[in-house]
């Protein structure tokens, strides 16, 4: 069992900023066993000073503290993670130029989280390795510290004017409170930062009384390690000492005058023997080396073995009743996986565990490798064609080629085809949408039913960009400039009611930047940057993304259906199409190099397929997560 001593290094506070270290022990037996200890790094440099910035630290540091503390249900890592994202998320446009790194320590285990630069890393065995490293938005990690080990989590500033070379000496076979001693000068050194701060905690093995119960002791076999073959010092020994014996014998004649040839003669056999020996003795101390490295590296790698090992038994085993710990144990298992592959060790039982990873990623991870198929060829119904978007409904899905004025129809199950109009009835449209057999289709003075001819059912009274969409019969219009959404219901024929507006009177939104949109009783509005607004009722609703492993940088394309349980995500960067449910937690991604080619998508899962657009082609992939 671990035990953990700690010392901090802070800068004075001033114009450029603050920083604060505190640490926690809570007093509760309860508490004590599930969370264990808790630091927390905080710095700003927003401008606030004296009563003022202590005020706004103690708030915020009591914040994460009783968020972290009082979430029994939640394990440990999301609590630390949930607590620093509710508090980073409460602060608002107010977190600029806020920095904040925890650590927390229970159960054997180091759990940590990290926001706005700052750091985290860990020093082991005279080395330093980052643990994280964060940005604009909040990381966390976790592992099994070792004895000795020392984790420095500190804010951008600290790190900046101290060199990985000056922390790694300061901590050399050193306690917490010497290392702080050698760094303090550093930090007051040169050009004063406010900010710069750190806590340095140190792992020391406690004094144990026994075997802890309830922990099961893994032995492993021992390792294959490469080497040149099982006898080679055997085998050289044995040469060289064999050439030894085979040397010419040499008579030697005494006469007189020539003593010291017969001495010399000696003397070369004895130099040649000498020789031989001190290359026996090399090749013993070259393999007792190479024997050492063998042991250390074994050690090095069994424990980690152990540990993945686990994890993704346990991962496999919480897959369906607990999703979210089921996924971050299967992460940190192959984390581990990619630590001991660096090592190039030979044995069965990392082969073993290698593809026990693979087998259960896509039930565990929801993640798929995708195979895509020629859906249908758009240039084969008309020539040139080249689909800029995409809409479904009733079975059937419509592609619009705004340059060429044409839009097709296709059956989903059958994928018989057709010509839905041409250029002469298609002129400058700008968006599309369908219900049933019916297409719409947006004009700069409304918007037309379209067939062999084209009917107006709306007449334009939005000012500028409109996006247009067709739920249970009625027609919506999100109008950009007026940030409002219009909803016109749908009667008797093809005809619709007077303009409505569908949001609520106390609603205020900003549809200015808005580029997509769906509908699955609710309304979901996608913007630059993964960014997603769900109305339902005409007001506002919580909504985020989580789950998502790595985290979408920008979705290109938004596809939400009445007739569908989830709703899809297009990634064109990441070569995925991610899976999400109405409230945003993930589901499932599928993975393909050719994604990156999509521009749009629209899903059935009635018939278990995703279909993407091109331009020039439709592609089909298999739904697998259903």
């Amino acid at each position: 069992m671990l035990k953990i001593t700690s010392a901090k290094v802070t800068a004075s506070p001033g114009e450029s900023g603050w920083v604060q270290i505190h640490g926690f022990s809570p007093t509760k037996p309860e508490e004590a066993k599930s969370r264990g200890q808790l630091f927390v790094v905080m710095a700003s440099k927003n401008g606030r000073q004296g009563i003022e910035a202590i005020s706004f630290e103690r708030e915020i540091v009591g914040r994460l503290r009783g968020e972290y503390y009082e979430a029994p249900q939640e394990k440990a890592f999301d609590a630390l993670r949930n607590a620093t994202q509710k508090v980073v998320g409460d602060l608002g446009e107010s977190n600029l130029g806020i920095e904040i790194a925890c650590c927390a320590f229970t159960d054997g285990v180091v759990y940590s989280s990290a926001f706005g630069g700052s750091k985290v890393l860990i020093g082991r065995d005279g080395a330093l390795a980052s643990i994280l490293e964060s940005g604009t938005g909040v990381i966390a990690a976790s592992g099994f510290p070792k004895e000795a080990d020392m984790i420095i989590a500190g804010t951008k500033a600290f790190f900046e004017k101290v060199s990985l070379d000056n922390l790694k000496k300061s901590l050399a076979g050193k306690n917490p409170e010497s290392a702080v001693e050698e760094l303090t000068p550093l930090i007051y050194g040169g050009i004063e930062i406010g900010t710069a701060g750190a806590i340095i905690i140190k792992f020391e093995q406690a004094v144990e009384s026994g075997h802890e119960s309830g922990q099961e002791k893994v032995v492993l076999p021992p390792p294959i390690i490469e080497r040149q073959g099982p006898d080679l010092k055997q085998k050289l020994t044995g040469f060289l000492s064999g050439l030894a014996g085979r040397l010419p014998k040499r008579n030697i004649y005494i006469r007189h005058g020539i003593q010291d040839e017969a001495v010399s003669q000696s003397r070369k056999l004895s130099l040649s023997v000498g020789i031989i020996l001190l290359l026996i003795l090399a090749v013993s101390i070259g393999f007792g080396i190479r024997q050492k490295r063998v042991n250390d590296l074994r050690k090095e790698y069994q424990g980690l073995l152990g540990q993945a090992t686990s994890e993704v038994d346990q991962a496999i085993s919480l897959a369906s009743v607990n999703p979210d710990g089921s996924r971050q144990l299967f992460l940190d298992s192959e984390q581990k996986l990619m630590q001991i592959q660096a090592l190039k060790v030979k044995d069965p039982k990392i082969d073993e565990l290698q593809k026990k990873i693979e087998d259960s990623r896509a039930a565990v991870l929801g993640e798929y490798t995708a195979e895509l198929e020629l859906f249908l060829d758009l240039g084969l119904l008309s020539s040139g064609f080249k689909g800029d978007t995409v809409s479904s409904s009733g079975g059937n899905i419509y592609v619009l080629d705004k340059a060429g004025g044409r839009v097709v129809g296709i059956a989903v199950d059958t994928k018989k085809s057709s010509v839905v109009a041409g250029p002469t009835v298609i002129e400058n449209p700008l968006g599309l949408a369908s219900y049933e057999d019916n297409v719409f289709i947006l004009f700069p003075d409304g918007i037309y039913l379209v067939e062999k001819s084209k009917t107006k059912v709306i007449e334009k009274t939005w000012s500028g960009d409109a996006l247009i969409y067709s739920f249970a019969g009625n027609l919506y219009v999100l109008d950009k400039a007026g940030n409002t959404i219009y909803r016109y219901s749908g009667q008797s024929g093809t005809t619709f009611g007077s303009q409505q507006t569908w949001l609520s009177a106390s609603t205020k939104a900003d549809f200015s930047g808005a580029t997509g949109w769906g509908m699955n009783g609710a309304v979901y509005v996608l913007y630059p940057n993964s960014r997603i607004l769900k109305y339902s009722l005409g007001s506002p609703q919580s909504f985020s993304i989580s789950g998502v492993n790595p985290e979408i940088g920008h979705i290109d394309a938004l596809y939400a259906d009445p007739d569908n349980q989830y709703v899809y995500l297009l990634d064109r960067a990441g070569k995925r199409v991610v899976v999400i449910d109405k409230n945003g937690k993930y589901k499932a991604q599928y993975i393909s190099d050719q994604i990156s080619g999509a521009i749009n998508l629209v899903i059935s899962e009635a018939e278990k397929k995703m279909i993407l657009l091109t331009g020039e082609k439709l592609l089909s992939i298999e739904i697998k997560h259903l």
